[in-house]
């Protein structure tokens, strides 16, 4: 089976007032990108935090060149023309658009899972140009394992930004409830030397914690 080579990331506000239509057309918008050639899911999820987008829209895709499909193409030039299409993506508020292209897949954590993960936490950051190697050599080392040891964690998958507005590494940790962030083996994850060494160091950071709202396709 084939496995998810890029990531499509939305963050986005929904029309205050107007939620339950929109949702109604939201699901119709995600199911109908789950049928294009290249997509294997579409999920939703809502921010449990008071701060930052309140939902996130994020699609795998078998590579970055899913987003150029004839097919794809035209289901956007269609919707571009609909009226209800035009009116409800105009009523939302577009916090950032982003692609990705996955990188460590073949790590032990990123192993694909059956189901749409309960709880997403994402993590975006931008080192300075001289230290990434040591930022990769961090994660994959020593923070990626470390918080797979703590309770709740069940896979991380990290990207490299291909296009959009955000820092240029995002890693999305798949949780299977929020409980770990309570334990000794997360506060030990986040208190090492090296983790407050490439951190202290990032020119640029985003982390934000969403619950799982709705799903469609395969997971990868």
């Amino acid at each position: 089976m084939a496995e998810s080579q890029a990531l499509l990331y939305i963050q986005a506000n929904p029309p205050v007032g107007n939620e339950a239509a929109f949702w109604t057309w939201y699901d119709e918008h995600q199911r109908r990108r789950v049928e294009m050639p290249g997509f294997f899911n579409a999920r939703r999820y809502q921010n449990t935090e008071g701060e930052g987008p309140r939902v996130l829209a994020i699609y795998d895709l078998a590579d970055a060149s899913a987003l150029q499909s004839p097919e794809y193409q035209q289901l956007r030039a269609r919707e571009a023309e609909a009226p209800r299409d035009r009116a409800m993506l105009g009523s939302a508020e577009i916090v950032a658009r982003r692609l990705y292209r996955c990188i460590d897949t073949d790590e032990p954590w990123a192993k694909p899972w059956t189901e749409h993960p309960p709880f997403v936490m994402s993590v975006a950051l931008e080192p300075p140009p001289d230290q990434v190697d040591d930022f990769h050599a961090w994660y994959r080392e020593e923070h990626s394992p470390m918080l797979m040891a703590a309770p709740g964690w069940r896979r991380i998958r990290r990207y490299e930004q291909v296009d959009g507005n955000g820092p240029r590494f995002m890693a999305l940790h798949e949780l299977e409830s929020l409980d770990g962030f309570k334990t000794e083996e997360y506060t030990a994850a986040i208190s090492t030397p090296w983790r407050i060494r490439v951190t202290t160091a990032v020119v640029k950071r985003e982390r934000y914690i969403f619950e799982h709202v709705r799903g469609f396709g395969r997971s990868v």
